[in-house]
């Protein structure tokens, strides 16, 4: 009988300790995804580029992008975010904060008309999958 006991409380036990284990397993999976990090990028508009041409984030990122004019009035639009500023001449920085969205190819545009390149000067945004 005390055999029987013995066996009753190290299966209760086992059995109380696996429902933990499968309790706390979808905590320890979110706790595995890296955090979204804060990321600015320093942007130059010239006639007809935008520098980086290339932005590279994770979604979920807070992405800070300040921008100023080399040369004369530009606007930087990312249509699919919905964001949009004018860009003035003079070296007066302008800064765009967002979230990076789903993962995919967001096209940074000029917006103001700046000569006949202007349909050229293009960047993008890079958006990765966030790791789990």
């Amino acid at each position: 009988m005390q055999v029987r006991k013995t066996f009753m409380r190290i299966g209760g036990t086992a059995a109380a300790l696996a429902a933990v284990a499968v309790a706390a397993a979808p905590a320890l999976t979110r706790a595995e995804a890296p955090a979204p990090r804060a990321v600015t990028v320093e942007m130059t508009a010239k006639r007809f580029a935008f520098l980086p041409e290339q932005v590279e984030v994770v979604e979920g990122d807070e992405v800070t992008i300040n921008v100023r004019s080399a040369d004369g009035n530009h606007g930087i639009e990312i249509e699919k975010l919905k964001v949009k500023k004018p860009i003035p001449r003079g070296g007066e920085v302008v800064t765009l904060s967002f979230t990076a969205p789903a993962p995919g190819r967001y096209v940074i545009k000029c917006s103001e008309y700046c000569g006949r390149g202007h349909d050229d000067m293009k960047s993008v945004v890079v958006v990765a999958a966030r790791t789990r």
